[in-house]
């Protein structure tokens, strides 16, 4: 006859790994293995005490074909007379009650026995299912509070996303509004830096321009007051010339007047008189 383990399954020691999302599901399924296999166990102990019953039942069927053997043999013995009649069907008597009673006994004790153990079958089957109810209610519970949990976490995420997101979005605004700010200042203050320069450089320029100029003007007017002196030097110079010329012109006159023929002959000695003093005009004419 197959053992009956007398443990309470409920009460075993069921611990499962808690992972990110519910229970390990490599240990549920384990569990759940060993409940199924329990389970095939206890319906093998309960087939095994039931072969037993029908064995025992067996054994009890063949006691009650001997009894009946044995009263149909002491019925055909009839009644005989005399003590050896009596004493051999007290014996008879005897034999056939104890075998009834050993019979009884024993199937009553195997019936006891069978009841008992499918008693405990049926209380460990039913042990079973509810242990497994409990679990599925049980996982079915936890699963709901993950799934609860889940969305709340994904609706706290998602939350928290868009906050960091419109935060983001701000901070990226402003940081866009500083840059250009930034970026417009630094523009402003090249272009007034280049500007400067460039009034530098245009200032520079005109100054060079002007001493260019101002030089320029100084040695136009050197070279005219040198042209203009020159240009006065050769007017005297004319001028000169222009006198000596009409000197000499009235000189040439004077003498051609003197050397006329008909001034020649009245007057041939004043001529010779006069010519120490025709020599002395020459003399500005050479000078």
């Amino acid at each position: 006859m197959g053992t009956v383990d007398d443990r309470d399954p409920a009460t075993a020691d069921v611990t499962f790994a808690v992972v990110r999302h519910g229970f390990d599901r490599s240990a549920v399924r384990q569990h759940l293995t060993g409940l199924a296999a329990r389970t095939d166990q206890a319906e093998a102990d309960r087939a095994e005490a039931r072969a037993q019953t029908a064995e025992l039942q067996g054994e009890l069927e063949i006691a009650r074909r001997e009894i009946s053997a044995l009263t149909e043999r002491l019925d055909s013995l009839g009644s005989p007379d005399g003590a050896d009649a009596a004493r051999t069907l007290e014996i008879a008597r005897s034999q056939a009650a104890d075998v009834t009673a050993r019979a009884k006994a024993a199937a009553e004790d195997t019936w006891s026995a069978a009841e008992q153990a499918s008693a405990a079958l049926r209380e460990r089957y039913q042990t079973l299912l509810g242990e497994l109810e409990s679990q599925h209610r049980e996982l079915r519970e936890t699963h709901q509070s993950i799934m609860h949990s889940a969305h709340t976490q994904a609706e706290e995420l998602t939350t928290v996303a868009q906050r960091r997101r419109r935060e983001l979005d701000d901070e990226a605004e402003r940081d866009r509004i500083t840059i250009d700010r930034e970026f417009t200042e630094l523009m402003a203050a090249k272009r007034e830096s280049l500007e400067r320069e460039l009034a530098q450089r245009r200032a520079a320029c005109d100054n060079e321009i002007a001493e260019k100029l101002r030089a320029a003007d100084e040695e136009a007017a050197r070279r005219v007051d040198a042209v203009t002196e020159q240009v006065n030097r050769l007017t005297g110079i004319r001028n000169q010339l222009s006198e000596h010329l009409r000197e000499t012109r009235d000189l040439v006159e004077r003498s051609a007047s003197i050397l006329d023929p008909a001034d020649r002959d009245g007057g041939t000695d004043a001529a010779e008189e006069e010519v120490p003093p025709q020599r002395g005009q020459r003399s500005p004419a050479k000078r």
